[in-house]
């Protein structure tokens, strides 16, 4: 998320309400990556916009990280097919328990995103979202029990 969007910090403070107070449970784990696309953010100004953002999610489980280069985005953008290779952002990730970022980003198990060019069934919707991520918490809950 870019932490000058207005939309992008919307959707951090859609995702803390209605995700993360929500879903009490220690099993769930979120990083928050700020990048920069719409405004010229150098390393230091998107280290002090993005502390300034990470009131909109403060829940203790998130860790806040800063992708000056954007990586992530360029990253996202050919996992999602992203129209005109553009960098993905704005964009809200679930993965699933036996998920591993190796060699390549991998794909999200669920996700949602803000904007256009994506199918709109992926419109981020806050309490969709957080339904999809308690059937991953479920299912994992139910792997770690069969073990």
């Amino acid at each position: 998320m870019d932490p000058t969007c207005p939309p992008c910090r919307w959707g951090a403070s859609e995702i803390q309400k209605q995700v993360l107070e929500t879903i009490p449970t220690d099993k769930l784990a979120v990083y928050v990556v700020w990048i920069p696309v719409l405004n010229f953010q150098d390393e230091a100004t998107l280290q002090k916009n993005g502390l300034k953002e990470s009131g909109r999610v403060p829940d203790s489980r998130a860790i806040h990280y800063i992708d000056p280069n954007g990586f992530s985005g360029k990253q996202y953008s050919t996992v999602l097919n992203v129209p005109y290779h553009a960098p993905a952002w704005d964009v809200y990730f679930a993965f699933g328990p036996d998920v591993r970022w190796e060699d390549r980003a991998p794909t999200p198990t669920e996700w949602m995103f803000q904007g256009e060019g994506f199918d709109r069934a992926h419109l981020l919707d806050g309490h969709k979202f957080a339904e999809q991520i308690q059937k991953l918490l479920a299912t994992a809950g139910s792997k770690t029990t069969k073990r």
